[in-house]
C-alpha cells in the first residue's frame, strides 16, 4: 500500500476525501490531519456579524473521514523530514507517508503593521469566532464603535454586514490605498460606495495603517482612531509554517502546473497555501475546489505510471459578495449584478456545497 497523507481540510482535500474508495482501491492508504471541524469561507462574514448561526457554515471532518474510511488523525502539522518522510502533528504522532498533499489555507498579512493579539483576524476562519461575542461585551453600556481594516472583498463584506446592527453605533473600514474594492469593476466599486453611504460607514482611503491596538488604530502620519473592536482583514499569505518547513515562504510552496512541489515529486500543494509557478493564482475558494478533482486524478496516474494531469485556472471566476440585509454583489469580470438575487444565488451554491459533505451527495460542479 501507498501511504498517502493529506494534511488541512481545505476545499481540495474534502472532494478526495469523498473518493477513498477509488484510492483505496488503487493502492492508497490514506490519513488525513486536521481539525476536527472546517469552517466553510463563504458564509463566514455573514456567522461573524450575527447575521447567520455559528453552525450553518461548518463540517465534521472526523465524521466525514470515518465515513468514506480515511483514518482521521485530529491536529495539526508540526515537522515534517522530507528525507526519511515522516510528519509530525502537534499531538506528538509521527506519520510516515510516500505521498503528502498540502491544504491549510491561509493566513492575513499584517503587511508591516504592528497588531495587538487582541485584534480580530479574517483568517485563519478561527480568529474570526469570537467576533460576535466581542461587539455584545462592547454594546452593554453603549453601542460599539468597529473598525475594519483593508478594504477588499472581506473587509467589504464586513463593514456592510456590521453597518446594519442595532448594538453598534459606528462602522470605520479603513484602507490604506485610494479606494476601496480596487479589484472590482468601477460600477460596482460606486455601488458599494452608495451602499456604504447610505448605512453610515465611515470609510477613510489612503491611511497607512502604523499599529493597531485594543483601542485605537494609528496611520503613518499620526492620526488615531478609536475603537472598541477592531479586524484585520488585509491581504492574504500562506502559513508561516511552511517557511518554518523548508517548503516555500509567505507567498505558498511553488508548486508547476501538476501542483506537485517544484523540487518534490512526493509533495503537493493546492489553494491558498500554494504559489502556482505558471502564473500567480488569487486566494479564492474556487481554485482550491476546482483542485481537488486534478489531485485525485494525479494520485492514480502516478500509480498507474500515467502522464499526470495538470491545473488549467478558469479565465474568470464568480465571486459573490453577501452584503448583509439581504443584497449581496456578484462579479465575473466586468459583468457586476447587484440586489436580493445575487444572494439567492449565492445562498443556493452555499447550500448545495455544503450540503455534499455533510449528505455525502455527488459533488456539485465548481461555480
Amino acid at each position: 500500500m501507498t501511504a498517502l497523507l493529506l494534511v488541512g481540510a481545505g476545499h481540495a482535500h474534502l472532494h478526495v476525501v469523498q473518493r477513498t474508495d477509488e484510492l483505496a482501491a488503487a493502492g492508497y492508504r490514506v490519513h488525513l490531519l486536521a481539525p476536527r471541524h472546517f469552517d466553510y469561507s463563504g458564509v463566514a462574514s455573514a456567522i461573524a456579524a450575527g447575521a447567520l448561526s455559528s453552525g450553518v457554515g461548518r463540517i465534521n471532518v472526523r465524521e466525514l473521514a470515518g465515513v468514506h474510511g480515511v483514518e482521521f488523525h485530529e491536529g495539526t502539522l508540526e515537522s515534517i523530514d522530507p528525507e526519511t518522510r515522516i510528519a509530525v502533528t502537534s499531538e506528538g504522532a509521527h506519520l510516515s507517508y510516500d505521498v503528502l498533499s498540502l491544504n491549510i489555507g491561509s493566513v492575513v498579512d499584517p503587511c508591516g503593521m504592528r497588531v495587538h493579539p487582541a485584534v480580530l483576524r479574517v483568517k485563519p476562519l478561527s480568529g474570526l469566532t469570537d467576533l460576535d461575542v466581542r461587539l455584545r461585551e462592547s454594546a452593554r453600556h453603549s453601542g460599539a464603535t468597529v473598525t475594519v481594516v483593508g478594504g477588499g472583498a472581506t473587509g467589504l463584506e464586513l463593514a456592510s454586514h456590521l453597518a446594519v446592527r442595532r448594538d453598534i453605533v459606528q462602522v470605520r473600514l479603513v484602507e490604506s490605498g485610494p479606494v476601496v474594492g480596487a479589484d472590482l469593476p468601477i460600477g460596482a466599486r460606486r455601488r458599494i460606495g452608495r451602499l456604504l453611504a447610505a448605512r453610515g460607514v465611515d470609510v477613510r482611503t489612503g491611511c497607512v495603517v502604523r499599529e493597531i491596538n485594543q483601542r485605537q488604530l494609528v496611520c503613518s502620519d499620526g492620526t488615531a482612531m478609536p475603537h472598541d473592536v477592531a479586524v484585520l482583514a488585509t491581504g492574504l499569505a500562506a502559513p508561516p509554517l511552511l517557511a518554518e518547513l523548508g517548503l516555500g515562504n509567505e507567498n505558498g510552496v511553488p508548486v508547476r502546473a501538476t501542483l506537485q512541489h517544484v523540487d518534490r515529486d512526493e509533495i503537493y500543494a493546492l489553494g491558498d497555501c500554494a504559489r502556482f509557478l505558471p502564473g500567480p493564482l488569487p486566494r479564492i475558494g474556487v481554485h482550491g475546489v476546482r483542485q481537488g478533482p486534478v489531485l485525485q486524478r494525479s494520485l492514480l496516474a502516478r500509480l498507474r505510471g500515467e502522464p499526470l494531469p495538470v491545473y488549467d485556472p478558469p479565465r474568470r471566476a464568480l465571486s459573490i459578495l453577501d452584503l448583509g440585509d439581504g443584497v449581496a454583489l456578484a462579479v465575473r469580470g466586468r459583468w457586476w449584478w447587484y440586489g436580493s438575487g445575487p444572494l439567492r444565488l449565492k445562498r443556493f451554491i452555499d447550500r448545495r456545497w455544503l450540503r455534499t459533505y455533510r449528505e455525502g451527495g455527488p459533488t456539485p460542479r465548481p461555480e
